[in-house]
């Protein structure tokens, strides 16, 4: 399954401070902190899609790949799954027929209906509010999922998708460039607390020693 990456490093304001550190207490600290800063990554996504995006934050979690530590403990990858959702999932609701036309059985004609009809609507974008999905319907699946089906070329049935989770993160979404943001200020508050914790640590059992 495709996906793309998002790769955790070391910050230069640190710099100055690493230039004291002995080089084992150095890789230590920067390995705890792209630890922490990793690990902060899926529910930060989740939370930021969830926010702007009509999918749950747990269905989010499920398009997080395992979040790796390189072997040098100074960069760290995390994988988000390229395969969309589908549109169901994206809070979709299903529409209605035009009921109560008058005259009917009546030879009053057909006449105009008294309730008209609405179609299936989805929850893409949360900016932009739910949006109609024209000719299209919910039904089950063959796996007991749902699904939202529309009929293509040669009368085909076709399943309705929103936009992946690697798309959104990666990709030129609506809502990319602000998740990003966000996730990089909390991916780099996150490093500094685990690089400080490591140091502190480390000083307490210096101070034992």
């Amino acid at each position: 399954m495709a996906s793309v990456r998002l790769e955790i490093s070391g910050l230069d304001q640190l710099a100055k401070m690493a230039e004291s550190l002995s080089p084992q207490l150095l890789a230590k600290a920067t390995r705890a902190g792209v630890t922490a800063a990793a690990k902060a990554v899926p529910s930060t996504v989740a939370k930021g899609i969830s926010e702007r995006y009509g999918l749950a934050s747990r269905r989010v979690r499920q398009d997080v790949r395992a979040v790796r530590v390189a072997p040098d403990g100074q960069s760290a990858t995390v994988g988000f799954s390229r395969r969309p959702p589908t549109l169901a999932q994206y809070g979709a609701r299903p529409g209605r027929r035009a009921t109560g036309q008058p005259g009917l059985g009546r030879g009053l004609g057909w006449g105009k209906p008294t309730k008209p009809g609405k179609p299936l609507t989805a929850l893409v974008l949360r900016a932009n509010g739910r949006k109609p999905v024209a000719a299209a319907f919910l039904a089950t699946g063959r796996s007991g999922n749902r699904l939202v089906l529309r009929r293509g070329r040669g009368g085909k049935l076709e399943a309705l998708h929103g936009p992946s989770i690697g798309s959104i993160v990666a990709g030129a979404s609506a809502g990319g460039p602000a998740l990003r943001a966000e996730t990089e200020t909390v991916i780099r508050a996150r490093f500094i607390a685990g690089f400080s914790r490591a140091l502190d640590s480390a000083a307490r059992g210096y101070g034992k020693g």
